[in-house]
């Protein structure tokens, strides 16, 4: 009988990693934006009982992307050394612990604390996962992995908005926070020992699929390493890297500046209760949610990237420019939410496909780390801009215009990556 033909066996093999490997990470990051998000719920009810000024609500939104960036690099670099289950499962304990302490808090500083400790623990989460599914997908399917890793970020707002909303009219808002660093705590065992480092330690595959698996990989990381020898600083020095750091921060700064004040904004914009504006701002993210899978399977169906980048970007531009057009029209400025969440999700898959397409090696996966913490400085940046913006000016008019303007250059600098050279080959980019 005549053999399978290889690429219908790698295929399967890919089937059996959608089923093992992407719910399990995909269930994590959930659990961690609810740790990283979950203030943005709480914004109006704690400005009402402890007296904290919007401005300073948005700095302890914000202070969590200080740790986050500090370990980064690091985390990246672990996961590469030492494995995704251990530093996972040690850092998800982590950030669980000092999650629940924030329900703790009596004073701004503490909340800055926390918050801190928080984002330093889940530091090393996301570019580790980005780098450990480098380790299992092959380009093919890379985007699609990450995009369907990544729709996590919706629908733990999806999940977070009637949730958080529930539990802060039935038992206050410091159970939001027990009840969600809790959930993570529980998680950190599981994930020691439901997660597989590399294709050669998965005890749920056969010899026959970890090598068609493995020879995939290798063969992409040899030819990548045929096109350009990169050492790690070099990889740092890439004038690639730093544009897709840039690209990242101005990226982010947008991203969290509407996930973290979308609730209050909705809040403050209307007279509806807790309950109403959490399903409001679950429909906002399940339409960002759609869109984002649909963006992601395209771009892996024409392996396209750059456009698939950037346009999402260009509609979050619009989305932006409608707000500051129209900033005290309620319905106006929920529509423009809409285009603004829909611009941050939909290049998520198309835009973590871009490094290794670059990169290759340890390099690519140290850059990844740089990347994503120079970019999730914008975390840091966008929700405190929002806060600051509304103190000083009782309107969230300014804040748009900031936000337009860093969508704009966001997709220009996409536009700009062209002008390199690539180290794999991606069809249309």
């Amino acid at each position: 009988m005549p053999t399978q033909p290889e690429q219908l066996t790698l295929e399967k093999v890919v089937g059996k990693l959608w089923g093992r490997i992407i719910p399990f990470v995909f269930i994590l990051y959930i659990i961690a934006f609810f740790d990283r998000t979950n203030i943005g719920f709480t914004i109006v009810p704690m400005h009402e009982e402890l007296g904290f000024s919007y401005a300073a609500l948005g700095l302890a939104s914000g202070i969590f992307f200080i740790g986050y960036f500090i370990f980064q690099m690091p985390g990246t670099y672990l996961v590469e050394k030492i494995g995704a289950r251990t530093i996972v499962a040690i850092f998800l304990f982590g950030w669980g612990l000092f999650g629940l302490l924030v329900g703790t808090i009596t004073n701004i500083i503490q909340l800055y604390v926390y918050r801190f400790l928080v984002g330093f623990m889940e530091g090393a989460f996301f570019p580790g996962i980005i780098y450990y599914l480098s380790l299992w997908f092959p380009q093919k399917w890379r985007a699609q992995a990450v995009s369907l890793f990544m729709t996590a970020i919706p629908v733990s707002t999806i999940i977070n908005s009637p949730l958080a909303s529930y539990i802060i009219i039935t038992l206050g808002w410091r159970w939001v926070f027990y009840i969600e660093g809790l959930l993570a705590i529980i998680f950190a065992p599981i994930a020691y020992f439901f997660i597989t480092n590399r294709p050669r330690d998965a005890k749920w595959l056969s010899d026959e699929e970890k090598a068609v698996l493995e020879q995939a990989l290798n063969a992409e990381r040899e030819e990548a390493a045929k096109r350009a020898k990169q050492s790690i600083w070099s990889a740092l020095a890439n004038p690639v890297t730093i544009i897709l750091a840039l690209i990242y921060f101005f990226w982010i700064t947008d991203f969290y500046a509407v996930n973290i004040w979308t609730p209050a904004i909705e809040k403050l914009g209307s007279s509806y209760g807790y309950l109403v504006i959490g399903i409001i701002v679950a429909i906002i993210w399940i339409i960002g949610l759609i869109w984002m899978v649909l963006w992601g399977r395209h771009s892996d169906k024409t392996l396209e990237r750059i456009h698939h980048t950037a346009i999402p970007l260009i509609i979050g531009t619009v989305g932006s420019a409608l707000a500051l057009a129209f900033p005290s029209n309620f319905t106006v400025v929920t529509i423009a939410l809409i285009l603004m969440t829909m611009g941050i999700l939909g290049g998520f898959g198309s835009f973590w496909s871009l490094p290794t397409l670059y990169l290759s090696g340890a390099a690519a996966a140290v850059a990844i780390g740089l990347i994503n913490s120079v970019g999730n400085l914008g975390g840091f940046v966008g929700p405190y801009i929002v806060g600051y913006v509304e103190t000083a000016t009782h309107s969230f008019a300014l804040a748009y215009l900031i936000l337009t303007i860093f969508f704009i250059i966001a997709a220009v600098l996409v536009y700009s990556l062209r002008l390199f050279k690539q180290v794999q080959v991606s069809a249309k980019s």
